[in-house]
């Protein structure tokens, strides 16, 4: 511990932190003398990171940039735009890969699931079609990150672009009956989360100039429902799939001050006129 202090000029980091809240645990699991299992439980809380309250920096200020109507509408329609392109026949292969990634981003913006489980969608396991039109992406409580169930019904029109990637995306991007909405290139399974996450950051830097990562999407849906909704916490945590509000408001707290003050800034305004 000392080296790896050292190496960081005696800060904590999470790694630091999650070894020595392992070294106290170890010691209590294998009962070690008192004195040891003291010492290490004093050392695991000075190490400790505190945990974190809301968002980075970073991602509120990209989000910032996001609460432009301008910007909102370059993201929103993005998947449209890509999917509305001709085919061609020079380069099948880049047309195919940026119908997947708009597929992704399409996705993301209705059902904000973690990028995880979006890469890892199956076909028939996940998108479920009950025969009326409806089709809905469902997440069992084993397969989330909160061990609770997660289900999104899918608006007709990303559904549309659903099954016209599946229709064309042979043979460029994998081989037919893949059971994966995104597959691996040449093997069987699904595509590395942290691959499809790059993706998708380059292609929305590529085609819009924002900086968007997989993980912000679930931001952003948080941000366009408070914003609308003022104090609608409980909504964004069965949205998220957490399991205590608490963690939403601790999350998200602030993020709908933008209506929040426009409200009160109406209000003084019409009491104004009523004088």
């Amino acid at each position: 511990m000392r080296q790896m202090l050292t190496r960081t000029n005696n800060q904590t980091t999470k790694m630091i932190s999650e070894i020595a809240a392992l070294l106290r645990n170890l010691a209590r699991i294998l009962h070690a003398p008192d004195d040891t299992r003291d010492a290490l439980a004093g050392l695991a809380a000075r190490l400790a990171i505190k945990p974190q309250n809301g968002m980075t920096p970073k991602n509120r200020s990209r989000l910032r940039v996001l609460q432009d109507d301008r910007h909102q509408q370059r993201l929103l329609l993005l998947p449209e735009r890509i999917f509305a392109r001709p085919r061609g026949t020079s380069k099948p292969y880049g047309w195919a890969l940026a119908r997947e990634d708009a597929l992704a981003i399409a996705i993301l913006l209705v059902c904000p699931v973690r990028v995880k489980n979006l890469a890892g969608i199956h076909l028939e396991r996940h998108l479920r079609r009950p025969g009326d039109e409806h089709v809905y992406l469902v997440l069992e409580d084993d397969e989330t990150k909160n061990e609770r169930p997660v289900e999104f019904e899918i608006p007709r029109d990303v559904v549309r672009m659903i099954d016209l990637h599946l229709k064309s995306r042979c043979p460029e991007l994998c081989l037919a009956g893949t059971p994966w909405l995104f597959p691996r290139r040449k093997s069987c399974g699904p595509i590395d989360p942290n691959a499809l996450s790059a993706r998708i950051s380059k292609r929305i830097r590529k085609e819009t100039g924002l900086e968007m990562n997989a993980h912000l999407f679930r931001h952003f849906a948080v941000m366009n429902w408070l914003d609308a909704n003022p104090g609608g916490y409980e909504v964004a945590r069965r949205l998220l799939g957490h399991s205590e509000v608490s963690h939403t408001i601790n999350m998200y707290s602030g993020l709908e001050a933008r209506s929040a003050t426009r409200a009160f800034a109406d209000l003084i305004d019409a009491k104004k006129g009523r004088r």
